[in-house]
């Protein structure tokens, strides 16, 4: 069996892998040993053949883990990954499963690895048996009987009225019905989710046509009450007469793939903040402009109530709370913490590692600080902010409630604690340069940053961060001249990119920034953000240049743009079935209509109709617009108007309608409510302020105000409104709705019931 079986062992070292290597080889499989150097290198290897399982030790999928993930669903294959590594406990166990993989296997029991290995490969050969299955003859009892006991995917049959036949363990126990209570009280229908069984029936009928249906999505209701997403293929089950008689079906929890998904579009989104956040630090000129943006950065992204920036005072014995969110008034700035490893801040520094604490009233390592104690914290953890030679401080994050942070939440904490030590050393490098042009060139090599500077058409200066980047050697940088860099320029950003050049040497702009693409020595290119600006060096004018790679950021940025435009299109086809489902609602109550005798139930029913369709076409007017926040109210109040002319049969003769409605956009909220009021104002005047052969007219407007204000009017020269009607203690439907809905927006309403009525409103 094994010799037919491809592995793909992941390795970033090749210290770690002869014990594994020796395991594997003890057996027939075919394994094929990677070492990844970087992201692209690891999508070819995944890609150039099929594999039937992967394996990688615990520092590839640290580095390499989500994005291997990332390209398995891309894919769109069922590819078993294990990782093999160190002994870990079992929360973290279960955190690392939950992200993804199938298994752990800790390396010092590998006599675990090769069933481990042979138990998901089975397990995925025979989901993918049962998924591609052809049920268009008909299938042996026996055989059913071996794949429902064997499969651990949820396999059951139905008769053609859709009861439970049979079901297999996976299916128990994954719902928790037992079989008896399944087949003799259950249907299907009572399993799936009320929103869904439209989707099933959908899937049932094409079944019934002879038809395989595969991947239909729909949600299940367990014993516990709560619905767990599944994906099921349908496949018809023929008798020898070539009839139908049952339909199989074969069904896969969701869940995992759910949260492998949540994860991945979550570490994406805090890469690319990280990118967005290190740019900042570029053009940020005040420090504590940026602790302000990280601590409240954090606080959003984390979802902790505090935050705090701490540094480390001269004295070294406390450190001070400089920045944060969620602490109590007066305490940023002039609270303090001891520096000792009776604080968690003291013993962060002291550890010089990431310090988490799930509950700081059972912590034995160091006691609360006041400033913890102070605001009920339970959690947290800190990270150190590194200075230029020594820690400038701590980047901490705190909660009230018990939690326990994930490694992903510890990463991003530290990723924002380097960028500031990024900046915290670039600031300290431009103040040594103000001071001396020697410590100046000594600190800005030693810069993460890409740093050139040229003169005279030549660079000068450049530091290993740029060679990094680029891949030449600060020698070969040095011998450029300015036509070897124009080379190295993407073509279509070269004539911008020497316009600015220019007008810096001209002094007709001090600085600019801009995203280019340069090439690197491999011939590649790759994005850039640059920073010039003019400056003095060694007696001359030059120009100098920060340089930072962005291509993962440009990756990020490319798949969040398409994460964006499918939810925009999730999004229009969701208004979309909400008018019909509001369209349908409407056609109910016109059927109703026909078998109500009663005038005054008639008129309610008009109403309730006009009310709906008020929400309908505010649900429209979003599935046809491109801008789903907003709705453009002319051409929405035009058609709702329209309609209630035709609904109350009004002569357009004897009835004159104007609209002075101006270009506003609303959101969703606001022009529901405005169409409300609107509906009821006018189907108000047409229902009772004209006798038949009144010639009248209906006036609405719709403007801003010169205090930037929105007024709307309503008026209509009929027989006026009742002087003994008060519209604000008035029993009736439609002005108990004008009187809510004015107080939830906070507007005025006023009524002149002089020559016909005059509804005056304004928010």
């Amino acid at each position: 069996m094994s010799e037919k079986y491809d592995i793909l062992f992941i390795s970033d070292s090749k210290n770690v892998v002869s014990s594994i290597m020796q395991k594997l080889k003890e057996h027939t499989f075919k394994v094929q040993l990677e070492f990844i150097e970087n992201h692209i290198n690891l999508y070819s290897v995944l890609s150039k053949r099929t594999w039937d399982i992967i394996l990688s030790d615990y520092d590839a999928w640290t580095l390499y883990g989500i994005e291997i993930l990332r390209i398995i669903k891309e894919k769109k294959i069922l590819l078993p990954y294990i990782v093999i590594g160190k002994e870990i406990d079992e929360k973290a166990m279960i955190s690392l499963i939950e992200t993804g993989i199938n298994d752990y296997v800790n390396e010092d029991n590998l006599n675990r690895l090769i069933p481990t290995i042979k138990r998901e490969i089975k397990n995925t050969n025979s989901f993918n048996k049962l998924k591609d299955f052809n049920c268009s003859q008909c299938l042996p009892e026996e055989k059913f009987q071996t794949l429902l006991k064997a499969s651990e995917c949820m396999i059951y049959t139905l008769d053609l009225d859709t009861n439970f036949l049979d079901v297999n363990n996976a299916f128990t126990d994954f719902l928790g019905y037992n079989k008896k209570e399944t087949l003799d009280s259950l249907n299907i229908y009572k399993l799936i989710h009320p929103n869904e069984k439209r989707i099933l029936t959908e899937g049932i009928k094409k079944v019934l046509k002879g038809t395989l249906v595969k991947n239909i999505e729909y949600r299940f209701k367990n014993k516990n009450e709560t619905y767990v997403p599944i994906s099921s293929n349908l496949a018809p089950i023929f008798n020898k007469q070539n009839k139908i008689v049952r339909i199989l079906c074969v069904s896969q929890d969701l869940t995992k793939s759910i949260k492998i998904q949540q994860f991945i579009e979550n570490h994406i989104h805090r890469q690319a903040l990280i990118a967005k956040f290190g740019l900042e630090t570029i053009t940020e000129k005040k420090i504590d402009n940026l602790f302000k943006k990280a601590t409240s950065l954090l606080a959003e992204i984390l979802d902790v109530e505090f935050t705090k920036v701490l540094e480390i005072l001269p004295d070294k014995k406390f450190l001070k709370l400089r920045a944060g969110v969620g602490w109590h008034k007066g305490l940023v700035g002039n609270a303090t913490v001891e520096n000792n490893i009776n604080s968690q801040a003291g013993f962060t520094l002291l550890k010089t590692t990431p310090v988490i604490v799930e509950n700081l009233k059972t912590e034995t390592r160091f006691y609360a600080p006041k400033l913890l104690a102070d605001h009920d914290v339970i959690s947290g953890m800190s990270v150190i902010i590194q200075g230029k030679n020594t820690p400038f401080g701590i980047l901490g994050a705190h909660t009230k409630e018990y939690r326990i942070f994930s490694k992903d939440d510890i990463n991003f904490l530290q990723s924002i604690a380097n960028v500031l030590a990024g900046f915290i050393v670039r600031d300290s490098t431009e103040r040594e340069l103000r001071e001396s042009e020697k410590k100046y060139r000594m600190l800005t090599e030693q810069s993460l940053l890409g740093t050139l500077i040229i003169a005279n058409g030549r660079i000068i200066f450049a530091n290993k961060g740029i060679s990094n980047i680029l891949g030449f050697s600060i020698n070969e940088l040095l011998s450029w001249n300015l036509n070897t860099i124009t080379l190295h320029i993407h073509p279509e950003d070269l004539q911008i990119t020497i316009e600015k050049y220019n007008k810096i040497l001209n002094d007709d702009i001090s600085s600019f920034q801009s995203e280019i693409r340069m090439k690197k020595k491999n011939e590649n290119y790759l994005y850039i953000r640059q920073y010039l600006k003019k400056i003095q060096f060694q007696g001359k004018s030059a120009i100098y240049i920060n340089v930072i790679d962005i291509s993962e950021q440009k990756k990020n940025e490319s798949l969040l743009e398409s994460s964006l435009a499918e939810k925009e299109i999730l999004l229009k086809e969701i208004h979309h079935r909400v008018t019909n489902n509001l369209q349908i609602i409407s056609s109910l109550l016109v059927l109703h209509e026909q078998h109500v005798k009663d005038e005054r139930i008639l008129h309610i029913f008009k109403d309730f109709q006009s009310r709906i369709k008020v929400m309908a076409l505010i649900h429209q007017s979003l599935y046809n617009s491109e801008n789903l926040n907003k709705i453009r109210l002319s051409k929405y109040i035009k058609n709702l108007v329209n309609n209630l002319f035709k609904a109350y049969s009004a002569n357009s003769k004897q009835i004159k309608l104007k609209l002075n409605i101006e270009n506003i956009d609303f959101s969703l909220d606001k022009a529901m409510a405005c169409g409300l009021i609107i509906n009821e104002l006018v189907s108000n005047s047409l229902k009772h302020a004209f006798s038949k052969n009144d010639n009248g007219k209906i006036i609405v407007t719709l403007k801003k105000t010169i205090n930037n204000k929105l007024l709307l009017e309503v008026y209509d020269n009929g027989i006026g409104f009742p002087k003994d009607v008060d519209y604000k203690s008035s029993d009736t439907l439609g002005l108990k709705l004008i009187s809510t809905i004015t107080k939830q927006m906070d507007g005025k309403i006023s009524i002149e019931k002089n020559n016909g009525t005059h509804v005056i409103i304004t928010w």
